[in-house]
């Protein structure tokens, strides 16, 4: 019996050893993966205004989505050396999506001219449907969508240039860099100050 006494009571200590033991703490479930956002398509980058689309350079894969956009029609202000690098030949893939394709290019500031806002304005006169409007980055195409709003549809300059506000038109960098906003309105033509003055027109 003496020989059971310490045998019992090393027993006796890992039972309460044991018994004091903390349960272990279950760990928490590791977060599921989040999926990675979705990256807008060409027509959710674009500025809609109406029945027009104001953008960038489409890829060729974009055109069935602006077709399922309603696109009809492409005015496209890119110059032939710019769309030689697309990779693609733009107005075949816009002709087999069903759409009507033009092209006024725009190279520099010396290529805004009259006669590319009225080639605008009969695209959208003839409009069945709606129309991409679009340069390289969308910045030549909001200028021309902006004047035409102002020659065809009465807004101001300030109006217009407000509309196409996404597209980093506005408010203009002299404004940005002046820290206050400008009023721009017509001049008189015939002022020497004037645009048309100072070319002769």
């Amino acid at each position: 019996m003496a020989r059971l006494a310490p045998l019992a009571a090393a027993l006796s200590l890992l039972l309460a050893a044991c018994a004091s033991t903390p349960a272990p703490v279950a760990s928490a479930p590791a977060p599921a993966p989040t999926a990675p956002a979705a990256v807008p398509g060409f027509v959710e980058r674009s500025l809609a205004r109406g029945d027009v689309l104001i953008g960038g350079q489409p890829a060729a894969a974009d055109f069935d989505a602006l077709r399922a956009a309603g696109v009809t029609r492409v005015f496209n202000l890119r110059t032939a050396e710019e769309m030689a690098a697309v990779g693609f030949d733009e107005a075949a893939v816009a002709t087999a999506a069903g759409m009507s394709y033009a092209q006024s290019p725009v190279g520099g500031a010396a290529g805004f001219t009259p006669a590319v806002l009225e080639a605008f304005a009969r695209e959208m006169e003839a409009a069945d449907g709606k129309l991409l409007l679009h340069c390289a980055s969308g910045n030549r195409a909001g200028n021309l969508y902006a004047a035409w709003l102002v020659r065809y549809r009465g807004k101001s300059p300030d109006e217009a240039f407000r509309e196409v506000a996404p597209l980093g038109l506005w408010p203009l960098p002299m404004e940005r860099l002046l820290g206050r906003p400008l009023r721009i309105d017509y001049a008189d033509p015939t002022a020497e100050d004037s645009f048309e003055g100072a070319k002769g027109g």
